[in-house]
């Protein structure tokens, strides 16, 4: 039985280490995330060359996959990569024992998201879509997905057209075999540009929709009553509902980035086989050991 079944953006992140200083000069604003274009990520592949800390598979719904497995739960992933070598990379990212996986095979390059670490661990995004834009409805295995616990996606993947299209499709194919559905707020920025497409998406009779507490906040009024809530409190903990679980005290925080993935992935793993309580612990305790390393993964 295949446990999650997920679908998003494919994307190599691309690390790199920059003091506040540096970061303001690329007038992004800190903690947020933004798309940038093929041109400003040929100039900042060469102002940061030798900046970059590291480049690994990344993308939020695979971050949450991958985390997942690590919990020895069955899952898929579908997505829409490049014919380069930043698609092999991807796809080494997964545990090939546990993970299956569908792609579009675009014209586009496989995309990218630049990591900009500042010393306080918090990152700041921008990506390069590229490939993911022809994320389309053949990528979706309908005969997994109608055999899966759990459908999850999130923001990034209906911020698109064809992304939006793929979501409706995956969606009714989730309630015709009566799946539960997870959504990911995925960032503040998307919530926001994005607002009328993720009304949709909580309209849809939704089981789970994880964010953190800002993006919650954002949209508290539009969440049915009858859906779960996964709230972040980043280096503070989690709240499920009305049950929260604080994360361990004193850690040294080296970067944030994937921690909400992770959080997402574990508690999924494990919410139908202990108490609810314990699968909140466990998703915790994960996510406090993604922010103590240099990636998304562990």
């Amino acid at each position: 039985m295949n446990k999650i079944y997920g679908f998003g953006n494919a994307l190599i992140d691309i690390e790199v280490i920059l003091s506040e200083e540096d970061l303001t000069s690329l007038n992004i604003k800190k903690g947020s995330m933004v798309h940038i274009n093929v041109k400003q990520r040929d100039i900042w592949l060469k102002m940061f060359e030798n900046k970059i800390l590291s480049k690994n598979p990344g993308g939020s719904i695979a971050n949450t996959i991958y985390s997942a497995t690590t919990q020895f739960s069955n899952c898929s992933f579908s997505s829409s990569v490049g014919p380069d070598l930043e698609r092999k990379l991807f796809d080494k990212g997964f545990n090939s024992k546990l993970t299956q996986t569908k792609y579009n095979l675009s014209d586009k390059p496989t995309g990218v998201c630049f990591i900009f670490v500042t010393p306080d661990g918090e990152r700041t995004m921008a990506s390069h879509l590229s490939a993911n834009e022809d994320l389309i409805p053949d990528c979706i295995d309908k005969n997994i997905l109608s055999k899966s616990d759990w459908l999850i996606f999130d923001a990034f993947s209906v911020c698109t057209k064809n992304g939006f299209k793929t979501a409706k499709y995956a969606l009714n194919i989730a309630k015709e075999n009566k799946i539960k559905i997870g959504f990911g707020l995925a960032d503040i920025n998307l919530v926001e540009s994005n607002k009328s497409e993720i009304l949709w998406v909580l309209s849809q009779s939704i089981d789970l929709i994880a964010g953190n507490e800002n993006e919650i906040s954002l949209l508290k009024d539009f969440i049915p009553k009858n859906t779960n809530v996964l709230c972040s409190f980043g280096s503070k903990g989690c709240k499920f509902n009305s049950l929260e679980i604080k994360a361990k005290t004193n850690i040294d925080i080296v970067n944030t980035n994937g921690a909400g993935d992770a959080l997402l992935g574990i508690f999924l793993s494990n919410i139908d086989n202990i108490r609810t309580e314990e699968a909140l612990r466990k998703a915790v305790d994960y996510a406090t050991k993604v922010c103590q390393v240099g990636g998304p993964r562990i």
